[in-house]
């Protein structure tokens, strides 16, 4: 039991140890969203998920100093944007056609969450609704 304790405390340790505060180790693609649509937020900390992690989808996380953590692929494509204290998202990130759907259907609420997966992707807004797009951006259903 002493050796289970003893080897989280060290992988944990280990982790804080590789964080970092800025984006040089992101791929060029992740450092230039970054600079595109959250200039004006200072990066708090930039995590590179191991390898062996294959239930992972995301490869490096990012987060800002105002709460927002992005998760970008190992080519540095964003694939999920989640605001961990009600902070607004920017529309800027969002597909066209969905923030166009947003404007018109969903005026009222802020985007607190964006993910993207193979075949769908869905926002979170902040009155708790839930709003799922097929992968090219057309309304599907709310949750």
């Amino acid at each position: 039991m002493k050796k289970v304790v003893v080897s989280a405390f060290c992988a944990l340790f280990s982790i804080g140890l590789f964080a970092q505060t800025n984006t040089n180790n992101l791929p060029r693609t992740a450092q230039d969203y970054v600079n595109q649509h959250f200039s004006s937020v200072s990066v708090a900390q930039v995590n590179e998920n191991s390898n062996w992690q294959i239930w992972e989808d995301d490869k490096y996380e990012v987060r800002l100093s105002n709460g927002v953590k992005l998760d970008f692929d190992e080519n540095g494509n964003i694939v999920e944007i989640d605001s961990e204290n009600g902070e607004a998202i920017p529309t800027s990130v969002l597909p066209s056609k969905i923030a166009s759907y947003l404007s018109a259907n969903h005026a009222d609420a802020q985007v607190v969450g964006w993910e993207k997966q193979k075949k769908e992707q869905e926002i979170e807004l902040s009155n708790g609704v839930e709003v799922e797009f097929d992968a090219q951006g057309n309304f599907r259903k709310l949750d």
